[in-house]
């Protein structure tokens, strides 16, 4: 039977036809996250992802889509700003409406599998657009998606660390999202750089403009921070709010002129705007950052959009919060470079300018004798460098704000090729000595370290085995912790640990190297002060010059084979004709003291500690930390104090410092 449609039903079933082959409207980016994104973790998991809350993130998310013609995007940012979303929303975009070959590259292993676990698979896997796109993880099958590899029809998604050169050279990708870019390696095993090795892997999409690299990080230290010369490179855009008074476009900016708040608690901040003065209470802020937009600040041909973005203006960081932080990091150098990176996300000026050896050396004390523990030398550690014919050392002890003073320091002449002879005959003497301290007690060191870095397998057999001993490694960068997790470096033949095999304690010396400068500038009672500040560096009498020389022969210079678009690098540098090794020396130490929790450490375990080391209660009593009391302790140590007694150096049973034993990891309270 034939069917004959009338001219209306034609009309209808060629619409429908048409519909049916026309490719569907292309939403943006923006569009697609709040339609089709659900959010993988925090306060709004399970839900739609909405942009009211974090409006700052809509435009460098529209930036990534091919049609804005941008190429490259940098964020720097402090913690808790929300910028993954970025990356994730991106992605997901991309997924469902412009499928492209796409890279997300994470610092560390660590880094990349929480990532993965806690942020991106969740993502795919509660958001039905994307589950119903991405190819399910499969065993056998190529086609499928992989830990690493998220597939779906017309692209995939690459999961990639910056320390590996294979993640890096794999594939082809027409778009990089580069996570904390400040922590990757400035090269990779001979190779060059990650980032450069990322570039090289769009060369395809040279011609056609459509490639995209996204860098976001926290910064690190000024002059040597990649997402700094990033940012500085872009157009820097800040997020600019109307005032409340006048209507002026200001940005939150951390200074106390307009960024008011108490010293102490309750610390009751507020912000004076710039223009007009009014005031903006705490819980006005949020209110005001939705009605911001982003201002570029040094807008010039070439620059592409480069954003700073911080926990002022940070939906998710209340205002006192900030206030205390501050508060609490008084002037270590410490935790001010952890304050300005992951509060501020600004760079840290390091000062990386040592003080003049003989203006150190006017200032060394009488008083302090050689040997013998001061009354507020509380935690008390040893560090060792060791050379060819000899073995440089440096004994100090810490009080509960930081100050330190030197016990004992030399150099330890001999062979140093028999961990049983020679000059780590001495050193294993010093190390297992009991020294007296200011009231008459004696005890040992409480943690030892020794550079492993020369005659390695020396250092090894020597360290195995002795308690709160460290066999240590420097290391460079400006990201490294104080001290990181130890690394086994004995193997038998298969590639095994050894059993009771030595442990290799990495050391982040450049930052360490920086702190210690800045307090060797520090000025106190020597200079006329009323008190010696927090950080302060005391130096006995029997100090001599070579010693003050050594800790003030590096600079912080640049490394001309490090560049950034012409810029060079700020890298530590030994000045010409100068040695370095009592400045290692005081930087293990202070690594060992970062250990046995010198900075962490409470009022209270300060007090019961020194308890512990037999302090009179007319120092225990008084609050540690105030400048006074520091003062009436040493009063209380020149009256109590008896004349120095001579001892034996032979090795005791205890060899551990007597709070601190070496499966700790920060301090006598958490036995």
């Amino acid at each position: 039977m034939r069917v004959t449609l009338k001219r209306s039903a034609l009309a209808v079933v060629a619409a429908a036809l048409a519909a049916a082959i026309m490719p569907a409207e292309q939403a943006t980016a923006v569009d697609y996250a709040r339609a089709s994104m659900v959010v993988p973790d925090g306060p709004k998991a399970g839900e739609l992802w909405d942009d009211s809350l974090t409006p700052y993130i809509v435009e460098p998310l529209q930036f990534t889509m091919t049609e804005s013609g941008v190429n490259e995007i940098a964020v720097r940012k402090s913690a808790q700003t929300g910028f993954t979303t970025l990356l994730l929303a991106s992605a997901a975009y991309h997924i469902g409406q412009d499928p492209c070959r796409m890279m997300i590259v994470q610092p560390t292993t660590g880094a990349l599998s929480e990532f993965n676990r806690e942020k991106l698979t969740i993502m795919l896997q509660s958001s039905p657009a994307l589950r119903k796109l991405v190819r399910d993880q499969t065993s056998r099958s190529g086609e499928g998606s992989t830990a690493q590899a998220k597939r779906f029809p017309g692209g995939s998604l690459k999961l990639a660390i910056a320390s590996s050169a294979a993640d890096l050279r794999s594939s082809t990708i027409k778009k990089a999202f580069l996570d904390e870019v400040n922590e990757y390696p400035d090269d990779l095993d001979g190779q060059g750089d990650p980032i450069g090795m990322v570039k090289a892997r769009q060369t395809s999409f040279l011609m056609s403009g459509e490639w995209l690299r996204v860098y976001i990080s926290t910064p690190t230290i000024k002059g040597a921070s990649k997402i700094d010369d990033y940012f500085e490179a872009g157009d820097q855009r800040y997020w600019h709010m109307p005032c409340p008074g006048c209507g002026e476009r200001f940005k939150f900016v951390f200074d106390r002129k307009y960024f008011r708040f108490n010293d102490t608690f309750p610390y009751e901040p507020h912000y004076a705007t710039p223009c007009c003065g009014s005031i903006i209470e705490p819980h006005e802020k949020v209110g005001l950052m939705k009605r911001g937009c982003w201002v570029a600040e040094s807008p010039r041909p070439g620059a592409y959009p480069s954003y700073h973005f911080d926990a002022l203006s940070s939906p998710f960081v209340p205002w006192h919060e900030i206030a205390a932080e501050f508060c609490q990091c008084k002037d270590d150098p410490h935790k001010l470079k952890t304050f300005y990176n992951l509060v501020l996300g600004l760079p840290y000026d390091m000062k990386g300018d040592a003080p003049d050896h003989v203006r150190l050396m006017e200032r060394r004390d009488p008083e302090l004798l050689r040997g013998r523990i001061p009354a507020l030398g509380l935690v008390f550690v040893g560090a060792a460098d060791v050379q060819l014919n000899g073995i440089y050392y440096v004994f100090k002890a810490f009080g509960p704000d930081r100050q330190s003073w030197r016990v004992d320091a030399g150099f330890i002449e001999g062979a140093t090729d028999d961990p049983h002879a020679g000059a780590f005959l001495k050193l294993e003497e010093l190390r297992t000595k009991q020294w007296p301290d200011a009231f008459g007690r004696h005890r040992a060191v409480d943690a030892f370290g020794i550079d492993s870095g020369y005659r390695s397998h020396v250092v090894y057999t020597w360290a195995r085995g002795k308690a709160a001993t460290f066999a240590l490694k420097g290391l460079d960068g400006w990201q490294r912790p104080a001290i990181g997790q130890p690394s086994p470096v004995e193997i038998n033949f298969n590639g095994q640990r050894i059993r009771n095999g030595v442990m290799v304690w990495g050391v982040g010396t450049w930052s360490l190297k920086g702190a210690f400068y800045a307090n060797l500038h520090k000025v106190g009672r020597a200079a006329g002060q009323d008190f010696d500040p927090p950080g302060y560096c005391h130096f006995g009498g029997w100090m001599d010059e070579v010693y003050f020389r050594q800790i003030t022969s590096e600079y912080l210079g640049v490394d001309k084979k490090r560049k950034f678009k012409g810029l060079a690098r700020r890298v530590w540098t030994v000045r010409n004709g100068e040695q370095n090794h009592f400045l290692d020396c005081e930087v293990y130490g202070d690594a060992l003291g970062d250990y046995l929790g010198i900075s962490r450490m409470l009022p209270d375990e300060w007090r019961q500690l020194a308890s512990m080391r037999g302090l009179p209660d007319a120092v225990i009593d008084p609050d540690l930390f105030a400048p006074a009391p520091l003062v009436v302790a040493q009063q209380a140590a020149m009256q109590n104090t008896p004349q120095p007694v001579e001892i034996s150096t032979q090795p005791t049973a205890d060899e551990g410092g007597g709070w601190y034993s070496s499966d700790e990891t920060s301090s006598f309270w958490d036995r």
